[in-house]
């Protein structure tokens, strides 16, 4: 990851070259990766379009949880709490034995998985 040092601080996309800022400073990547409509069609691509359905499923049930408690994560600061549900909830996902991969649900996994987790890493609730 390219840090930027000079006084000109850039943001978007130049080339294949995009730049952003974080909580690390200014940064700047290069673009790479498959083309989209690969993933989406070749069959090497298969376990990948399975991983994603699942994730998109984590992401979806850690959405609905973090809006329904939402007056209480409002009182904290923890900004990678999404990011921590997500993982916590695809260990869910990949507990139903019932579904076949790219099938499995938050439903079908085991739910008590979830018990005690910490919606403030920084202090408790």
């Amino acid at each position: 990851m390219a840090r930027q040092k000079g006084i000109i601080k850039l943001k978007g996309t130049i080339g294949d070259i995009s730049f952003y800022k974080s909580k690390d400073g200014y940064l700047a990547r290069e673009k790479g990766g498959v083309d989209g409509d690969r993933i989406k069609n070749d069959p090497a691509f298969a376990r990948t379009r399975e991983n994603g359905s699942e994730f998109g499923r984590a992401g979806k049930a850690g959405k609905l949880i973090r809006t329904a408690i939402r007056p209480l994560l409002l009182q904290t600061r923890d900004s990678k709490v999404a990011s921590r549900l997500t993982k916590l909830l695809m260990k869910v996902i990949q507990s139903d034995a019932d579904s076949a991969r790219g099938d499995r649900t938050v439903e079908g996994g085991d739910l008590e998985l979830i018990q005690g987790f910490d919606f403030n890493a920084d202090g408790r609730l």
